[in-house]
């Protein structure tokens, strides 16, 4: 049994990680370190209400830390519990600090799986069976866009000052898939991002690479755009892999893979799951296989590639 420790009590937290958590058998009690003073309403007499100035001189120590605040308080949070928690999990993005010393400056605790960048499509079976079409099936083309209409106007996301804007938000989903392929070799083609009158932030964006000399790659990002969550294939021989809600899952999403070959059509049948509870589960049950994702050298490329596309926005 686990006793797990939540940073921040937002929207997110309640409406994905929390239920997410209290389903898991393996969960003992739930924590929740937040300065909102109406949170008591909020929450369950189950859970733990922790106020943040008692923290740093609390004795207590917890299996796994789950980090859901901004990102702009992430750094501020990790630094809070890092020594209190045996794994950290922190929401992405880890940070909206380029800083290449930064990262170094963490090196050790990504390196150790007591600091975990949480990603939490690459634990849905989705993600597998999609890395093994594109090993198995000489994948040439990747075209992938994840894109929300606009949220409420006190959202961090449209404040410059608190690290808003849609590469982070959005943008980070289709650049950690492209990352996740890089074996040996990319070259940038294109980035572009945009904005608009009136906001003081990066709205949308477009990324093209050259993956391994073999597969081209283009990845769109958009805040306050038609919703798109999607991830399309094309093997050498023309055969097109379309596949929905790669990124983000509605509750009980049936993931299916539709296949066009040789102008017939085939579903395969991805089933339902909690990819949240998933995530944790590998967290609790120390399988940090799964976040291979989040080691040194692999989160070390996401942000080199986040900081290109960040050097084309205008402020």
């Amino acid at each position: 049994m686990v006793n797990v420790l939540l940073v921040g009590n937002g929207v997110h937290a309640n409406k994905r990680i929390l239920p997410s958590l209290k389903n898991l058998e393996v969960v003992n009690s739930i924590s929740i370190l937040d300065r909102n003073v109406e949170m008591e309403k909020q929450i369950t007499d189950s859970i733990k209400i922790l106020p943040y100035e008692e923290m740093s001189k609390s004795e207590s120590f917890y299996d796994l830390g789950i980090v859901a605040t901004p990102p702009y308080n992430h750094f501020q949070s990790y630094e809070l519990i890092i020594n209190k928690c045996q794994t950290v999990l922190i929401e992405k993005p880890l940070t909206n600090n380029l800083d290449s010393v930064w990262r170094k400056s963490i090196k050790k605790n990504l390196e150790g799986n007591k600091l975990i960048e949480a990603l939490m499509y690459f634990h849905h079976p989705l993600w597998e069976k999609i890395t093994k079409i594109v090993e198995s099936e000489n994948i040439v083309e990747i075209n992938t866009k994840f894109s929300v209409p606009h949220l409420s106007e006190d959202s961090y996301r449209y404040s410059a000052s608190k690290g808003g804007g849609s590469l982070f938000d959005q943008g980070i989903y289709p650049i950690s898939f492209a990352q996740q392929l890089i074996k040996r070799n990319y070259k940038i083609r294109s980035i572009e991002t945009y904005s608009e009158e009136g906001f003081e932030v990066d709205l949308s964006g477009k990324i093209s690479l050259d993956i391994d000399n073999k597969i081209n790659f283009t990845g769109s990002w958009g805040l306050g755009c038609e919703y798109n969550n999607f991830v399309n294939l094309k093997d050498s021989d023309g055969s097109i892999y379309e596949i929905d809600f790669v990124y983000s899952k509605p509750d009980l999403t049936n993931n299916k893979i539709l296949i066009t070959k040789d102008g017939s059509k085939k579903e395969i049948e991805i089933g339902i799951h909690d990819q949240f509870q998933n995530m944790y589960l590998d967290a609790v049950n120390k399988n940090f296989s799964a976040f291979g994702y989040s080691n040194f050298d692999n989160l070390n490329l996401r942000y080199t590639l986040l900081e290109e596309v960040s050097k084309t926005i205008k402020p």
